[in-house]
């Protein structure tokens, strides 16, 4: 049998615009291009801002994970300005980020990804709903779509919860450098925790059990979507003066050997991507070229010593012992919940610790250096900023983003990044399935467009 292109555009049920070329042979997905159609440009917008509107610019490239740029941002700041954290700006912190990871991944587990495995009713959203290969019963499957509608309570206490301390979502505006900018007071702990238990009980009742159930259905998928089984992780949740210490750590694992990232091993890579070299442009290596032949994205290629690794929740929960399996679609699915409710107890906790009080937060004034590189994790994976400074204003910036590393496209030597490499070699054993069962591949990366083409 001859190769057969597919087009697969758009995919929806995602942030951002994204399309893929399959190619499949004898019912084998040969060959795959994931292709980021969506220009931001970020990297040019901050250009001759001063240095301090990173926080607030930064997080309009996303709404749905915001914070973990004005996070990274102000982590970025710290180190320009030398900045002192308070213990209880920390908590601080930590709490709004942790509550913006809890509303993304509620919102992708229900909002993005059930309507893969379920049948939901027969109304906006969801008319016209590929249901070929839904295997829940009638009475699970009714009961798994109606807590569709309690996700959406769940995830707007999720943005309640930040919103208390942020001022708003999205793009909240009190995680900032040097701290925090909104007091903790006695009041806004107490509806926080209130909040946070509520949203707790959620996960309990609901994720959790949902996820063991299509786990259990679709069996099949823990051999589906494999990835080569290297990943990277820059840590989670900051503590610290110099936000030095990483609750979660960070690493580099390709098999079984572990160690830690070193940054001067990154490279970015265009050789399949819209960019060009430009010698005319100060202080920056690429310039957008639309037309550029054999280039299929917007997204670059991000290596780590010269290949292809994998981030995001099944990362770290691998990093950190709180997860044992393989590298597949539902491997990505059970462990994102996993981290939903390892989280959910971690803000809880920090909001007992938090101490009542004035707003802990001391901007110094005065640059110590003009460049940094601050790096955390994100809700899809390794978030990494770098800025270059002259006169307080931002002469070059640079944002690599979880989406980045797993939706690289093929570099120089033609390697494949993490989606392209789990979607070659799947089987489509009949043709009512050649978009369902890549589009449960893609959305187990839980993928973000908006944040990754710069």
């Amino acid at each position: 049998m001859s190769p057969k292109k597919i087009l697969f555009s758009p995919v929806t049920r995602l942030s951002g615009l994204l399309s893929v070329e399959l190619t499949i042979e004898d019912d084998i997905i040969q060959e795959a291009d994931v292709s980021c159609t969506m220009f931001r440009g970020f990297e040019y917008i901050m250009r001759e801002h001063h240095v301090t509107d990173a926080v607030y610019l930064t997080q309009r490239i996303c709404g749905i994970c915001s914070t973990a740029h004005g996070a990274i941002a102000s982590y970025l700041l710290d180190m320009l300005y030398d900045n002192e954290i308070q213990d209880n700006a920390q908590y601080l912190r930590n709490i709004m980020l942790g509550a913006d990871f809890l509303q993304n991944h509620i919102r992708h587990f229900y909002f993005f990804g059930l309507p893969d495995y379920v049948i939901m009713p027969n109304y906006p959203p969801f008319l016209e709903q590929n249901c070929n290969d839904c295997r829940l019963n009638d009475t699970d499957n009714r009961k798994v779509a109606s807590h569709y509608i309690s996700a959406v309570k769940a995830s707007a206490k999720c943005h309640q919860l930040l919103t208390l301390f942020g001022g708003k979502v999205p793009h909240q505006h009190s995680f900032v450098h040097g701290g925090a900018a909104v007091a903790p007071t006695a009041d806004k702990i107490n509806q926080g925790l209130a909040l946070i238990r509520d949203i707790r009980n959620f996960i309990s009742g609901c994720l959790l059990p949902d996820t063991e159930l299509i786990a259990r259905c679709y069996k099949d998928y823990f051999s589906i979507g494999r990835t080569p089984g290297r990943f990277l992780s820059f840590g989670l949740f900051r503590f610290g003066s110099k936000n030095e210490q990483i609750l979660w750590k960070d690493g580099v694992l390709i098999g079984d050997h572990y160690s830690k990232p070193r940054l001067n091993l990154l490279q970015e890579d265009i050789t399949h991507a819209w960019y060009e070299r430009s010698q005319s442009m100060a202080n920056s290596s690429v310039q957008p070229a639309p037309y550029k032949p054999a280039a299929y994205s917007w997204t670059k290629a991000v290596l780590y010593d010269g290949r292809h690794y994998e981030g995001g929740p099944l990362a770290r929960m691998l990093f950190n012992g709180f997860y044992s399996g393989g590298t597949s679609t539902m491997d990505r699915i059970v462990a994102r919940s996993l981290e939903t409710e390892l989280i959910a107890e971690l803000v809880e906790k920090w909001l007992t610790e938090l101490e009542p009080g004035e707003p802990p937060i001391e901007q110094n004034n005065k640059l110590v250096t003009n460049q940094a590189i601050a790096v955390t994790d994100a809700m899809r994976g390794p978030l990494l900023h770098s800025a270059q400074i002259r006169e307080e204003k931002v002469e070059y910036y640079d944002i690599i983003t979880p989406t980045v590393w797993n939706f690289s496209p093929k570099d120089v030597t033609g390697r494949r990044g993490p989606v392209e490499s789990a979607l070659v070699g799947t089987s489509i054993p009949e043709p009512e399935l050649k978009y369902v069962i890549p589009g449960r591949i893609i959305r187990s990366f839980d993928p973000c467009i908006a944040c990754a083409t710069h």
